[in-house]
């Protein structure tokens, strides 16, 4: 018996485990992106997202979208060499990690572009890249993901 409480100490479960494991992912990850964002936020100039937008495998209109421009106004900001704003700055390390999260999920950049590209019915039928654009939309799309890694779709 416990001396504070009176009672026995109950035995921790494998579910219990399980979700204090994943409690621990989510908070290391949590603190890497606000690491980050505290070391790279309005800091990014052009080449720095150029070499993120092609690690992440997927479309220029994926980022576009997410930063509320044109795909050639996104263009003609990498062909300018410009610094991105913070603001920029911070959708772009946001999407960065949502689009990372995808690939664990998918494993493939090809699954994971026809995915973003496509309206699904759990979404409102809205394209997950159309969702990006918002913090909202982005905690849909991590739901979303994280659906699809359990089979909950």
């Amino acid at each position: 018996m416990s001396k504070t409480t009176g009672t026995k100490p109950q035995a921790t479960t494998k579910k219990d485990l399980h979700g204090t494991r994943r409690m621990e992912r989510a908070l290391l990850g949590v603190a890497h992106l606000q690491e980050g964002v505290a070391r790279r936020a309005g800091r990014l100039t052009a080449p720095g997202v150029e070499k993120m937008i092609k690690r992440s495998r997927v479309g220029l209109p994926v980022w576009s979208s997410a930063l509320h421009m044109s795909t050639a106004s996104l263009e003609r900001k990498l062909e300018g060499k410009t610094p991105f704003g913070a603001l920029e700055a911070d959708r772009l390390l946001t999407v960065e990690q949502v689009l990372k999260r995808g690939m664990e999920v998918f494993e493939d950049a090809g699954d994971l572009q026809a995915w973003l590209e496509r309206k699904h019915q759990l979404l409102e039928n809205k394209r997950p890249m159309d969702l990006l654009g918002s913090t909202f939309g982005i905690g849909l799309v991590l739901m979303e993901l994280g659906r699809i890694e359990h089979g909950v779709f």
